[in-house]
């Protein structure tokens, strides 16, 4: 490409940046939190509507999605609203669900109320409280050695998130085979010599994930394609408590629609951009993992830029780069003239999320990662989503993918 005609790129990719509409993307956003979504989780009524919701919104702008569904082998969620009550100890009370005592994503089964004494040092018909957790195998190792000395089950510190709850945890390693249930630390300790009985029916059940992938053609049709992805899956919500999900990721999700919409609505570039909302990430980016088997197999091998969470601006932006070797020189010189030209400031960061599964197949890729005001949380909400995270988020991507468009 000459000179001039990236230039003129350049021209165009501030054209199209500014088109970024912040209050279309939020309607979008707020739309994918509200409580009839269910948290987005897999296995949902909730989740279904999310991915008819989404794939009528990319079909008004006149792309036409494409549905892949994949099997998840399971997913774990609540059946009904968990109970936990101390009776002597420190305590002596019901304690609240999320906020002082969650479920753990290693319990066995619990099919009905489990009561027993609460000690540091469990035997028969009691709870082990362990102010400490070993990891991995170890974990399972004392289950097994509790169990045979006849403990009901296992209670493990959890300690609250700064939003005030027990971080959500939606998988684990395998179950052990005992209850296993998560308490705040300080209600831990106190109920230790009091007893304990709780219900908490967490269930493992197969689901059908779902990717919706369509494709913005461009001028050049043998040229390379560029991949914009977003997880719209959520972590759930519980029997009685909403979840939105808005910063992870309702609000990667939002940015990427309106991106389409205005690239949709722009001059053709001279590379076909493909959006691919992608499923099951909070379980193991299973979906992210799915598309790029499939693009391997098709021998493509596009640039993927990945968004997760645009719901707040900290005064910079994380971008996780892969694979390490060769370094995608051309995506870091994309996003850094990209991020210069804008003022918004970049920093090599951790972005674990669907973006190594990219990297992992060999792709060039690049996480990209706002923030969000909360994670896990039921206080992840639009009311916590800052507008100007999504119009910086947008233009950003805007802006990458139109240098990466016109690169030499």
């Amino acid at each position: 490409m000459t000179d001039t005609a990236q230039g003129q790129g350049h021209v165009a990719a501030r054209s199209a940046a500014a088109e970024f509409d912040a209050d279309r993307a939020l309607t979008t956003l707020q739309a994918l939190c509200a409580p009839d979504m269910q948290g987005r989780a897999p296995g949902t009524t909730g989740h279904d509507l999310a991915t008819e919701f989404l794939t009528a919104e990319l079909t008004s702008y006149g792309l036409t999605p494409a549905r892949d569904s994949f099997a998840i082998r399971e997913i774990m969620r609540l059946a009904a609203q968990p109970t936990l009550r101390v009776d002597g100890g420190g305590l002596d009370r019901e304690l609240a669900h999320r906020a002082e005592f969650a479920e753990h994503p290693r319990s066995g089964p619990m099919p009905g109320p489990v009561a027993g004494k609460v000690s540091d040092d469990a035997g028969e018909g009691e709870w082990a409280a362990l102010s400490t957790v070993p990891q991995g195998n170890a974990f399972a190792e004392l289950a097994e050695a509790l169990a045979a000395r006849g403990a009901v089950g296992i209670l493990t510190a959890q300690n609250a998130d700064a939003s005030g709850f027990l971080t959500k945890r939606v998988q684990g390693p395998t179950p052990v085979g005992l209850p296993v249930v998560a308490v705040r630390p300080d209600l831990l300790a106190a109920a230790v010599g009091g007893v304990i009985t709780a219900h908490v029916p967490l269930v493992r059940v197969p689901a059908t994930g779902t990717n919706i992938v369509a494709t913005l053609p461009g001028s050049d049709p043998e040229a390379t394609p560029i991949l914009l992805s977003a997880h719209y899956d959520g972590v759930g919500s519980d029997p009685e408590r909403h979840f939105p999900c808005a910063g992870d990721n309702a609000s990667g999700t939002a940015v990427l629609c309106e991106v389409a919409r205005v690239l949709t609505s722009s001059e053709p570039l001279p590379r076909p951009v493909v959006f691919a909302l992608v499923d099951a990430e909070e379980i193991g980016t299973l979906g992210s993992g799915h598309h790029a088997r499939a693009l391997h197999e098709a021998g493509i091998r596009p640039d993927a830029l990945n968004l997760d969470m645009a719901g707040k601006f900290n005064g910079k932006v994380a971008v996780e780069l892969g694979p390490a070797d060769p370094a995608p020189r051309h995506i870091i010189a994309a996003l850094d003239g990209a991020g210069r030209r804008l003022g918004i400031p970049l920093y090599a960061g951790t972005v674990s999320s669907d973006n190594r599964r990219y990297a992992s197949a060999g792709f060039p890729a690049a996480g990209i990662g706002f923030g969000a005001a909360h994670y896990h949380s039921p206080l992840d909400s639009p009311e916590r989503i800052d507008p100007d995270a999504l119009y910086k988020a947008g233009r950003l991507v805007l802006e990458t993918i139109h240098r990466l468009a016109t690169q030499n």
